[in-house]
């Protein structure tokens, strides 16, 4: 999946993301990427004078992200154990919804007090997720849909699912390759979060929030924004 989400991600509204961040970011010290994937943030944040180091469980990820980052810091392990000092950090970034893939809620405010540790004193911390209200909403009337999306070497069918309770999506990826014909299947799902529900993690986590936003041009946070964007303190 890994050469197919480089692509996928790199069409991903990359551009507001980069400049949400530029907004809200201080330049001075080493800002960890949490969940860096293929390092499209990591690397553009690099280029406007952020020093970055990168962080992934993805192995076939990071294989990706070293081809562009050369010069920059990439590391591998669980998020529930960074492999940094206390302190390490002036800031830290977890943006496409990072949070939410592990087995259960306890271990997402494990892997947030992680985060936390390797923080310096009143550090930022920065995180974007799916809106589990605007899933609801969307999915209010029936559980499903189905999306066709095409990319220069594959195209993709897209099918999520919303649970009964509402706290988790189901997607089914099916891609066709252009080159080789093949099709191969991937499936996985996420833990959705309420703006309520992730600010009593964080703060569980031992961080203070200061902003929420439903979107990466500095939107008020409502309901019905697919995205809800939280930036946090460590004190």
């Amino acid at each position: 999946m890994g050469s197919y989400w480089a692509e996928i991600a790199d069409a991903h509204q990359t551009e507001q993301q980069i400049e949400f961040l530029r907004r809200h970011l201080e330049k001075g010290g080493y800002i960890l990427d949490v969940a860096c994937g293929t390092g499209r943030h990591t690397i553009l944040l690099n280029e406007m004078g952020f020093d970055m180091v990168g962080f992934d469980a993805s192995v076939k990820l990071l294989k990706i992200a070293k081809q562009r980052l050369r010069h920059i810091q990439l590391v591998r392990g669980d998020m529930r154990f960074l492999p940094f000092k206390p302190a390490a950090f002036s800031a830290a970034i977890s943006m496409d919804t990072s949070l939410g893939y592990l087995p259960s809620e306890e271990e997402d405010v494990e892997s947030l007090a992680e985060i936390k540790r390797v923080l310096k004193p009143k550090s930022k911390f920065i995180i974007d997720v799916f809106n589990r209200a605007h899933f609801i909403a969307k999915y209010r009337e029936r559980r499903s849909s189905v999306t066709h999306k095409e990319y220069p070497s594959f195209f993709l069918d897209q099918k999520q699912t919303l649970s009964e309770s509402g706290d988790r999506r189901f997607d089914r990826w099916e891609v066709h390759d252009r080159q080789s014909g093949q099709v191969k299947v991937f499936e996985h799902s996420v833990r959705l979060y309420e703006r309520g529900q992730l600010e009593r993690l964080l703060i569980n986590a031992g961080f203070s929030v200061k902003e929420a936003f439903g979107g990466y041009e500095d939107q008020d946070y409502s309901a019905d924004a697919p995205q809800l964007i939280i930036v946090a303190y460590m004190y």
